[in-house]
């Protein structure tokens, strides 16, 4: 999505730092859905979500589907007793958005935009998968909008 001028402003976060903010957070919003909608159309994309994958790799998209979506959900830890997988949104090296540019310029490709948990054992995976992309939707763009990471809330 181009976004002109009369869509972003300059701001200056305490360090001093400066940034560019999209000015309308209704932009920085459609970034997060319009991902969203691509994770939901990832073919058996619930089935990616089981106790077998590694902590920190990534689970969607593959890397080579990386044009498609500034964003991607990696692996977090893993608990074998609540059968719960943590997952992590995380902003990719280079998004578009420019308000995913600040976010990233302020963090890095490491941080955590969001942060959701997946029950591996649910009777219904795709419902799970929902759920899980809906919290993460939710809670990144809280963050995207505070310039905040999950490990600030």
């Amino acid at each position: 999505m181009a976004l002109g001028k009369e869509h972003i402003r300059v701001d200056k976060v305490p360090d001093g730092a400066l940034f560019v903010r999209e000015k309308n957070p209704i932009i920085m919003s459609k970034v997060i859905d319009a991902t969203k909608s691509v994770f939901r159309g990832i073919k058996n994309g619930a089935s990616k979500f089981t106790e077998s994958v590694i902590e920190g790799s990534r689970i969607i998209p593959s890397k080579n589907m990386d044009h498609k979506t500034p964003l991607r959900i990696d692996a977090g830890k893993y608990d074998p007793i609540t059968k719960m997988l943590n997952v992590v949104l995380q902003v990719n090296s280079k998004p578009q958005s420019p308000g995913l540019q600040a976010w990233l310029k302020k963090f890095s490709t490491h941080a955590k935009l969001a942060t959701a948990r997946f029950n591996t054992a649910a009777p219904d995976k795709k419902v799970e998968y929902y759920r899980m992309l809906e919290e993460l939707a939710t809670n990144g763009k809280h963050n995207l909008k505070n310039m905040k990471t999950a490990d600030d809330e």
